[in-house]
């Protein structure tokens, strides 16, 4: 909180993707009041990278701009997270996370999701790591078939899915927001592979330690691992 007053811009890198971000609306909502929680930035002041096409969709675009939506475009990125405060949260794995995960196990994509640790080096942000519980079992989805080939294509959910009695309503499960530390990336105006590479593993790790630690607090976790691809 203090280091957003003073300036510091992060990146909230959040996982897994989901539907929709339940998990992650309710966070919002709910530490709103918190010290530590969204009123430190204000929810318009802290927007969602999106892809353009939810910002064309009319049920998304009204529904999810309550909390602030910006393109993800690296023009746009790069632009805000030059200024002062500028933060921003990124879903890292994207739509491809939504049909990746399953009842045994956590699935994030993010082996070759470099660009947001790019980003961060060469604008002087910090990335904090952000798993929202509940994401993948509030709501069930079909998985396969080419309804789930075009929602990959088109970056936006064009799949079925469902939840308690068949209908689009969220199934009564726990949901848990676990948000880690920034992990302390330097500013390197031109970062280089290595660079990248380094602490795109710091990243990781820090994500991993931070499923562990907190799928504890959530019994639809609890015997779950996390899988990076």
């Amino acid at each position: 909180a203090d280091s957003h007053k003073e300036g510091k811009r992060f990146i909230f890198a959040s996982h897994p993707h989901g539907v929709v971000s339940f998990c992650g609306m309710c966070a919002a909502i709910s530490s709103h009041s918190a010290v530590d929680g969204f009123s430190t930035f204000g929810i318009m002041d802290l927007p969602t990278a999106v892809a353009s096409v939810i910002k064309m969709v009319p049920f998304l675009k009204n529904v999810l701009g309550v909390f602030g939506l910006i393109d993800a475009s690296k023009q746009v990125l790069v632009k805000r997270l030059k200024r002062a405060g500028g933060s921003v949260v990124i879903y890292i794995g994207g739509m491809v996370e939504l049909f990746m995960s399953s009842p045994k196990q956590e699935v994030v994509f993010l082996k070759k999701r470099k660009g947001f640790i790019r980003l961060a080096l060469s604008t002087g942000a910090d990335v904090v790591p952000i798993y929202l519980f509940g994401n993948t079992t509030v709501l069930s989805v079909l998985t396969s078939g080419p309804l789930a080939a075009l929602s990959r294509a088109a970056g936006v959910s064009v799949t079925i899915f469902w939840g308690r009695f068949g209908l689009p309503m969220p199934y009564p499960v726990k949901l848990t927001y676990a948000r880690g530390r920034p992990i302390g990336l330097p500013h390197i105006e031109n970062p280089t592979d290595e660079d990248i590479d380094r602490w795109h593993d710091v990243y990781c790790k820090k994500l991993v330690e931070l499923f562990d630690n907190y799928k504890v607090f959530n019994p639809d976790y609890v015997q779950k691992s996390l899988v990076i691809q």
